[in-house]
């Protein structure tokens, strides 16, 4: 039986999934991509890696790095930006919760004000695990307490 994507309205995915993509970047030294966004090669080096990562079903991992890239995408925003600068990478784990959960559509992504306003009433008081060591269990950490 094959599953079909409704691609107006992606499944949603469970937080693990995301945290570790977002993971993967960060071990790659590309968690900068939230500010300065993804080219075609950052994403084909992420994708391999995920996949070899990745012990889901097909379904959930490609409907996690399509929220993945989307959650990049809408960080591209100037507002998004700058609560990311306010906040700092503290917003990260809020942001993996939103995108894991939050509506998407595969044309538009996701409503930037929506994840916004989502993220600007997220708590404070996330703080990252001390010197992010290990880093694996500091963004999974954020993603299952969010």
């Amino acid at each position: 039986m094959t599953a079909n994507f409704d691609t107006t309205d992606l499944p949603v995915v469970s937080r693990q999934s995301l945290a570790l993509a977002m993971q993967l970047l960060v071990d790659d030294g590309q968690g900068l991509i939230i500010l300065r966004g993804a080219n075609a090669a950052d994403r084909a080096r992420l994708e391999a890696r995920f996949w070899d990562a990745f012990s889901g079903e097909t379904q959930e991992g490609v409907a996690t790095l399509v929220r993945l890239w989307s959650m990049v995408d809408v960080f591209q925003s100037r507002r998004m930006r700058q609560l990311l600068l306010d906040r700092g990478f503290g917003l990260i784990p809020a942001a993996i919760a939103e995108a894991a959960r939050q509506r998407i559509n595969l044309d538009w992504g996701f409503n930037p004000q929506r994840f916004l306003m989502a993220l600007k009433s997220a708590p404070r008081t996330m703080r990252p695990v001390p010197a992010m060591a290990p880093v694996a269990e500091g963004i999974e950490a954020y993603a299952l307490a969010a």
